[in-house]
């Protein structure tokens, strides 16, 4: 008895194993994708000659773009959620009150913490017209409304949990010639960046800051975004990169940094004189143009991660946009870290 029924198991286990087989190899011929998966969530898009372009693979090539977009409209919903949160606190203050919202401002107006808040010298005096007293006017009307809801905002449990927006990964080259810092790092920034920008001139002690209070636990890569609004910005490009031959770089950086004009280009040979480089070969080098192909490989990789303007960081991958101040840049610096840590 015991050998017969394990005879049927071993009949039934072959059984579901070539079933199993099968499955995969339907499975691996016609594209059927894991049932977990809901097509749905990847629609084709487009197909070139029978070959399918899925809804995920068109995003991949767009994230920055996309990022982008989301990030102005979290930035639309967050200016929404605070003007719903102003008139709710404005109707119930005025409700409990018995007022109407232009009665509720005039009496505030009268108020001395309110006028404190407001950061007027004293409460606002209203002047009798034939027994009326005037409204208040615009700009008035304004201060003691921010410093009433300043004062409503103390005395009540305002949250907002809009979600924070997690910024994407994109792929991007850790590596080049222009560094600052160690290659074991394991916060690795990479700056696209153009010596005629205003922002990006911004940016340079906020990157100086960051060196110093994480010291040998982030690498700077430096690369060339020059824009087409900017006409000197390619020529500075240029010598930057000439007097890294001369192992100057950085140095040349900072000065083409200081010495930026909104109107007017620069003296590259007088800076390359100030840093004591050989003048020959600085002024050879910036008249051969041959750091022209290097530099629209820089920007050709820009044009495909989808910058459109500089400054652009990326932290281990995670975009920063624009002259962020250096909070913003710690928030995601330390986030990272704190992710790349062992779990205990």
């Amino acid at each position: 008895m015991i050998k017969h029924t394990m005879s049927i198991r071993s009949v039934l286990v072959f059984f579901l194993a070539v079933i199993a087989v099968i499955f995969i190899a339907v499975s691996w011929q016609f594209g059927v994708s894991d049932p977990k998966t809901n097509p749905s969530d990847n629609p084709v898009v487009a197909t070139i000659g029978g070959r399918p372009i899925t809804l995920r693979q068109v995003e991949k090539t767009v994230e920055l773009p996309l990022y982008l977009l989301e990030t102005q409209r979290q930035q639309v919903l967050r200016q929404a959620i605070q003007k719903l949160i102003d008139r709710e606190l404005l109707d119930a203050e005025a409700s409990r009150r018995g007022l109407t919202l232009p009665q509720l401002l005039e009496e505030a107006s009268q108020s001395e913490a309110i006028a404190r808040l407001a950061s007027l010298p004293a409460p606002v005096k209203r002047l009798s017209i034939d027994g009326q007293k005037s409204s208040l006017d615009l700009q008035e009307q304004a201060r003691i409304r921010q410093a009433l809801l300043v004062s409503l905002r103390r005395k009540t449990d305002v949250r907002v949990t809009l979600p924070a927006l997690e910024p994407p990964v994109l792929a991007i080259d850790p590596e080049g010639d222009r560094t600052l810092g160690s290659d074991r790092a394991p916060i690795t920034i990479v700056e696209f960046s153009d010596f005629q920008c205003p922002y990006c001139q911004q940016s340079v002690k906020v990157i100086k800051a960051l060196r110093q209070l994480y010291g040998e636990r982030i690498r700077i890569v430096y690369r060339d975004y020059p824009g087409p609004n900017h006409p000197y910005a390619l020529r500075a490009s240029e010598a930057a990169r000439c007097a890294g031959e001369q192992g100057k770089f950085w140095e040349y950086h900072d000065l083409l940094f200081d010495h930026q004009s909104s109107s007017n280009g620069w003296d590259f040979l007088a800076l390359a004189k100030k840093l004591g480089l050989q003048q020959h070969a600085f002024e050879g080098c910036l008249s051969s143009n041959r750091f022209r192909e290097r530099i629209a490989k820089d920007v050709q990789d820009g044009l495909e991660l989808g910058i459109t303007s500089t400054p652009t960081f990326f932290i281990n991958g995670r975009p920063l946009v624009g002259a962020q101040p250096l909070a913003n840049f710690q928030a995601l610096i330390d986030t990272t870290l704190l992710a790349s840590q062992p779990q205990s």
